[in-house]
């Protein structure tokens, strides 16, 4: 399923990342999965810091719509810098995610190359 915010957040370049890991394909699928999991939660905390207590039970019912232009028009009549916000959260997340990676390369033997 597509995700409302996704035209702001893109993830190549940490499965790119995750390419370069020697793993089986349904190891790969599961770490992609962790990948997209951690993303949405820290895009929605963000989000969520960002509502009263009475606006993120609204915001909860207008995902449940999957309405995109729905969702954006109430996020943003409840605040200015909303999709900034997302960007920032996003780039921390996948910056630290890059970093994970990284360090398992340290500890996983190198891909193959295919001749």
């Amino acid at each position: 399923m597509r995700k409302f915010y996704s035209h702001l957040v893109e993830i190549e370049e940490v499965t790119i990342e995750l390419d370069s890991i020697e793993l089986a394909p349904h190891e790969k699928h599961e770490l992609a999965g962790l990948v997209d999991s951690n993303l949405h939660n820290v895009i929605m905390d963000s989000i969520f810091s960002k509502l009263s207590e009475e606006d993120k039970h609204a915001f909860l019912h207008k995902l449940k719509s999957n309405n995109h232009d729905e969702i954006w028009e109430f996020l943003n009549s409840k605040s200015t810098d909303i999709e900034s916000e997302i960007k920032k959260a996003a780039k921390e997340i996948k910056k630290q995610l890059k970093e994970d990676v990284s360090e398992a390369k340290k500890i996983s033997p190198p891909k193959k190359e295919i001749k």
